[in-house]
This record gives structure tokens, sequence and C-alpha cells, in this order.
């Protein structure tokens, strides 16, 4: 089984809407290597991390996917 954090990292880099808290829609999906940037639901604003839910319902589509 796959650690939870490198799913949402998958999911993210599949994700059309992914959108980094603060980010200016400018790049979208851009991978620095280094961990706090990598895209992650966990820094995505359509991500709640109290709820781990996505509000736009997208990351259980995604995930099946895999």
């Amino acid at each position: 089984m796959k650690n939870q954090n490198k799913v949402y990292q998958e999911v993210a880099e599949e994700c059309s809407q992914y959108c980094p808290c603060g980010c200016d829609h400018s790049v979208k999906n851009v991978s620095t290597g280094d961990d706090a940037k990598a895209p992650s639901c966990l820094n995505c604003k359509h991500f709640s991390v109290s709820e781990q839910h996505c509000q736009l319902d997208l990351y259980d589509q995604i995930v099946t996917n895999l």
C-alpha cells in the first residue's frame, strides 16, 4: 500500500484543477524537486485538510485511475 502523502502527490500531478495555495494561476503542476513545493492535494486550495476531502469531488475519480 502506498504512503498517503505519495497518493496525494500523484493525484495532484494528474488533477486538471490543482491550484496550490497562494498560486498565481500562471503555472500549474510544476515540480521543483522540493517536497514542500511539489504538487499535492495537501497544498491545493480545493482540498480541505481537516476534512480530508476535495471540495470539487475530483480525488476519488483521479485516484481510481492511477
